[in-house]
């Protein structure tokens, strides 16, 4: 890929330049001088002034995906202030529609494209890194119909947008991406260096899913995952009303399906029946809920061969708590620890330890669930991300072993950034199949498909049979965040839509018929035997539409491809599919050895595809 296509060094302001920087020693624009040098695998260009230093570092893999880091320093002896600071790219052509993302509270990920006429801006509006917007920005252009993504690795409060610039009688289109200059007055110090967010960026042939296939490879190679795990926690199954006799059969039934990992989500600290705001002291409730039991619960789970987990919220404080009477000086109005200070993080350092050593913790669910719109100091909460990343990689260290889950009201900070903090994302409270189906396809264009945490949420209801069945009762899944919206579907859907990340369960598992308990046992065994391919896999959108969703897996060689096709309200007599695969090679499918061509050429012919359920498809590469 060549990195010049998307830059200009016209020395024409607005449009020229590779970085735009505004604050107490001017303005660079883009009618400065860059020097270039190449470091190995580096492109490097470099402007130094009277009082900063601005630097460009380009990164070329071998997939066609580019890593763009830029920084600015401090060189004068004084501290300086930053109200803008804006990586700058210039797009050939001046036509074209733009891809964003608006992310809220069971909506996340929802993607769509618009015609660029003047600008369109994406940003995150607080201190969580999706509020509002998921950091990634699509360019399809309507002359050439090639593609262009941009991934941003937040490391502030972040924005990207992308606009026509009029100059001469000539337009051009530009993106700019870097930190929310909303309020932004961030000091620099004496010989201090800042790094914007980095940038992620290629060329697309697909305008469906933006080849995010080169995205997963490179991030899986760069940041490989840890074994994805089966776990099972509380949180759709008894919500914040912890009993202790009836999470332990939860567990001994776990344990018997194959589980291995139980965890304890909100509700078993102290501070009253409101959970939300008994937060900040992580103390175990010793009158209601687990009633000082949890040492027992932990036992018993680790007795029964799985590991122990527990959730917490270390980011908030309630207005009650001991914690923020104690230290308010640890923490932003409104109850927020402020990580950008070093005694706050060393105090919820330890206590957090202190728990996963007294419950003896393999799991920790981390939440955030509320949000502070503007950084009161005027770092876009740089600051505040430095800390946070400090606390994580502190517990790493300890604790090299222990499994951290991110949540963040759901999907509020699931990106690539936390993505290399954290091993896995519950990337919605939405754990219903329609709607999460639609979250999970729309996520899996900026996150890898193995961070990504799959949930199966239902029940057993007696006395509903479906038509022309036997049953006296049928499952029932959640297809919200509360359980106040049903559906039924078929379980090949439930059954596929968990497959890809790790597996969750969410409900009460005793009350499953056995034939049920069995079927899921032997689901979860026959994933432990695919969950390396699962773990390194490369995901691709096939079709997106209102009825179908078909999603196909991949390792990056196409060796072996696992088509899911996912129908909803569907009338058709079949489908022809067209699955991704070695165009050279020959392929086994279903005990026939196929020419990969023909199969490219004229897909794949599905009978009857039944409605609310999911086929599933494997080719294997035959050499």
């Amino acid at each position: 890929m060549r990195i010049e296509n998307y830059l200009d060094f016209g020395k024409i302001p607005g449009i020229s330049g590779l970085i735009f920087a505004q604050g107490s020693f001017g303005i660079i624009d883009g009618n400065v001088d860059y020097t270039r040098t190449v470091e190995k695998e580096k492109t490097v260009f470099e402007y130094k002034g009277d009082f900063v230093r601005l630097k460009s570092e380009f990164s070329v893999k071998e997939n066609g995906v580019v890593i763009r880091r830029d920084s600015i320093e401090n060189l004068s002896s004084e501290s300086i202030e930053i109200n803008s600071l804006l990586s700058r790219f210039a797009l050939d052509g001046n036509e074209y529609e733009v891809y964003t993302q608006y992310n809220g509270w069971q909506h996340e990920s929802r993607g769509e494209w618009q015609k660029l006429v003047t600008e369109i801006r994406a940003a995150s509006e607080g201190i969580r890194s999706c509020d509002g917007a998921t950091p990634i920005m699509g360019l399809h252009n309507l002359y050439t119909k090639k593609n262009t993504v941009f991934h941003i690795v937040p490391n502030a409060k972040w924005q990207i947008s992308s606009k026509k610039v009029h100059f001469g009688i000539n337009e051009i289109v530009v993106v700019e991406i870097g930190f929310c200059d909303k309020s932004l007055r961030m000091k620099v110090f004496p010989g201090e260096k800042i790094e914007l967010p980095t940038v992620i960026f290629f060329s697309a042939e697909n305008k469906l899913d933006l080849d995010a296939h080169r995205l997963h490879e490179f991030y899986n190679k760069t940041y490989p995952r840890k074994t994805l795990p089966i776990v099972y926690n509380s949180w759709l199954y008894c919500f914040d009303k912890i009993n202790i006799d009836e999470l332990k059969k939860q567990a001994d039934c776990a344990s018997n399906m194959g589980f291995e990992v139980f965890v304890v989500d909100a509700g078993w600290f102290d501070g009253g029946e409101d959970w939300f705001e008994a937060v900040g002291d992580w103390e175990e409730n010793m009158i209601s809920g687990p009633s000082g039991r949890l040492s027992e619960l932990s036992e018993f789970v680790r007795e029964k061969g799985m590991i122990f987990g527990l959730w917490f919220e270390p980011e908030r404080a309630g207005a009650e708590s001991k914690s923020l009477k104690k230290h308010p000086e640890y923490y932003i109005k409104g109850g927020f620890l402020d990580f950008s200070n070093l005694d706050a993080i060393k105090y919820i350092f330890d206590i957090i330890s202190n728990c996963i050593n007294k419950y003896k913790i393999g799991f920790v669910k981390f939440d955030f669930n509320d949000s502070i719109p503007i950084d009161q100091s005027g770092n876009a909460f740089y600051r505040y991300m430095q800390g946070q990343k400090e606390f994580i990689l502190k517990l790493r260290e300890r604790y090299p072993e222990l499994y951290i889950s991110n949540c963040a009201g759901g999907g509020y900070r699931a990106e690539l950034g936390q993505g290399i903090l954290f091993d896995s994302f519950w990337i919605s409270d939405n754990q219903g199949p329609y709607e999460g189906i639609r979250i999970l396809k729309d996520t899996l264009k900026r996150i890898p498909s193995s961070l990504i945490e799959r949930w199966n949420v239902q029940k057993y209801c007696e006395g509903i049979t479906a038509y022309n069945t036997n049953q006296s009762g049928r499952m029932i899944h959640c297809n919200d965040a509360t359980w106040r919206f049903l559906i039924g579907i078929d379980d090949s859907f439930s059954e596929a839509f968990i497959h890809g990340g790790p597996m969750g369960f969410s409900c009460g598992l005793t009350a499953f018929p056995q034939e049920y308990k069995k079927r899921w046992s032997e689901v979860i065994s026959k994933y432990k035997s695919d969950r390396e391919f699962y773990k390194s896999a490369t995901a691709r959108i096939l079709v997106d539409s209102d009825s179908i969703i078909i999603v196909q897996y991949s390792d990056p060689k196409l060796a072996r491809c696992i088509i899911q096709i996912y129908t909803k309200t569907n009338y058709s007599k079949s489908l022809i599919i067209y699955p991704i695969l070695d165009a050279n090679k020959r392929y086994l499918f279903e005990g026939n050895i196929l020419d990969a061509s023909d199969v490219i050429e004229n897909g794949v012919v599905i009978d009857n595809p039944s409605q609310n359920s999911c086929r599933t498809l494997e080719f294997i590469k035959n050499e």
